[in-house]
Parts: structure tokens; C-alpha cells; sequence
């Protein structure tokens, strides 16, 4: 299938899975969201009330809404139509959702030029086909001393070639070479969902040649002297931050 066609069966799954997920994340997220992707995501971003931010694939909200309580004005997008119904019964207040898809340049643009301080996206690029129209965009969306921050699944110590093993080991099997798959995330989703597996050099890569240099790098881990906690030892979440060159 080309990446089109995968975007639109890809669509198709997140409706169809839209309210699992609010029901696993809830209002305000679960313990990875809560303790490694938001904090640092926030803190790297670094804006203040009345900065515009635009949200990347919101899901059902969460981030949009922690971000919005400071007054800051938001607009979230995501491809999902039934993401967006459900962001929207929760609290909106400096928050405009919309139904828009990042694989598109005309989507995009509909937002406006040099309009926003920050550029997010939480946990979202793994689970696109193509992120190459939004790295190519991000710099028209951003104002001069705007902010990119994307969080995605550690590529390398969170993916489908990291199996873990007895004293919280890893035996990881493969890293370097992008792939295609399908899993499963939460036990309680209704349908498998798309994995998009690239290694980091692709990212920083692909900033670097839409004139975006790195300027924050973070492997969060979880706080755990419990040796079998590989995720005390190995970062799950890898969170970047981009500025204009």
C-alpha cells in the first residue's frame, strides 16, 4: 500500500479505537504521560500566557487542556474526528479543536504563518506514515524564536525489537533500520494499531535539513531503585525540542 492509502486505513483504526483510549488516558493521563512526557515536554516549550500554541495530534486533549490553564491559547488538531468529540467534553476554555490531518501541506497552512510560540507533539510521529509534510511546515508555523517539541516511544529501548528480560535487561534485536507494524498498546483497544519505527539520526535528520537545529534532548526515566524497573534504567520516551536555525 503506498503511504496514502496507510493514512486512510490508519484514520480509520483511530475512530474506531478513539474511545479506548480516552478511557485508558482519562481527563488527565496516565503515569507516563503524567511523569515523563508533560513535565519536560512544558519546561522545554517554556511559554508564557498569551503565547499561541499549536498541538499536533491532541488525541482526546490532554496536554491542550494542562497547557490552556495557564493561559495560554491553543489550537489542537488531530486527524481522528471522533478524538476531536471527545476532546471536546472535557473543559475548552483557551482551546480551539480541530479535524486536520499533519500529512497534508493545505491542512497545515490553513493554520497561518509565523503564528505560534510552540509547536507540539505528544507520542504521535511513531504512529504516522509520514511526517516529512509537517518537518517541512514546521517553520512557517512558528514565530522567529518559536519552539518545536515532539515526545515519540524511545526508538531504541521502546520499540518492537526491545524485548524485556529477567532484572529489568533488554535484548534488543534490531535499531537502525526503519519498519512497519502492527500491535497492540493498551489491552483494551478494539483494533491494532499502525508502528512507524525509525531511529533517531532520521529525526534529527530530517529537522536538520527544514532548517531546524536541536536545542533540548531528554530521556526521561521513572524514578525506581527496583532493579527489575527497566524503565528506571532505560528511557522509554525520548522528547526533543527544535528551533530555527
Amino acid at each position: 500500500m503506498s503511504k496514502k492509502e496507510i493514512n486512510i486505513e490508519n484514520q480509520k483504526i483511530w475512530n474506531s479505537n478513539a474511545k479506548d483510549w480516552d478511557d485508558y488516558m482519562g481527563e488527565n493521563g496516565n503515569i507516563w504521560h503524567k511523569e515523563l512526557i508533560a513535565p519536560e515536554t512544558e519546561r522545554l516549550l517554556n511559554l508564557k500566557s498569551g503565547d499561541k500554541l499549536l498541538d499536533v495530534g491532541c488525541g482526546n486533549g490532554l496536554f491542550a487542556r494542562k497547557i490552556a490553564e495557564q493561559g495560554i491559547k491553543v489550537i489542537a488538531f488531530d486527524f481522528s474526528e471522533s478524538n476531536i468529540k471527545i476532546a471536546k467534553k472535557y473543559n475548552d476554555t483557551n482551546i480551539e479543536y480541530l479535524t486536520l490531518d499533519a500529512t497534508l501541506k493545505s491542512d497545515l497552512l490553513k493554520l497561518g504563518v509565523k503564528k505560534f510560540e510552540g509547536v507540539v507533539s505528544n507520542m504521535v510521529f511513531m504512529d504516522m506514515p509520514d511526517i516529512t509534510c509537517l518537518f517541512s511546515t514546521v517553520k512557517e508555523l512558528l514565530t522567529e524564536k518559536g519552539a518545536f517539541v515532539f515526545s515519540i516511544q524511545h526508538p531504541c529501548f521502546n520499540s518492537e525489537y526491545a524485548d524485556i528480560k529477567e532484572k529489568g535487561r533488554l535484548l534488543l534485536s534490531d535499531y537502525i533500520n526503519p519498519d512497519m507494524s502492527k500491535g497492540i498498546a493498551i489491552p483494551t483497544q478494539t483494533e491494532k494499531q499502525y508502528y512507524f519505527h525509525r531511529p533517531i539520526s532520521y529525526y534529527l535528520n530530517l529537522g536538520i535539513a527544514n532548517g531546524l537545529v536541536v536545542n533540548g534532548f531528554i530521556e526521561p526515566t521513572f524514578k525506581s531503585k527496583d532493579e527489575n524497573d527497566v524503565y528506571s534504567k532505560f528511557p522509554p520516551v525520548l522528547i526533543i525540542k527544535m528551533i530555527k536555525s
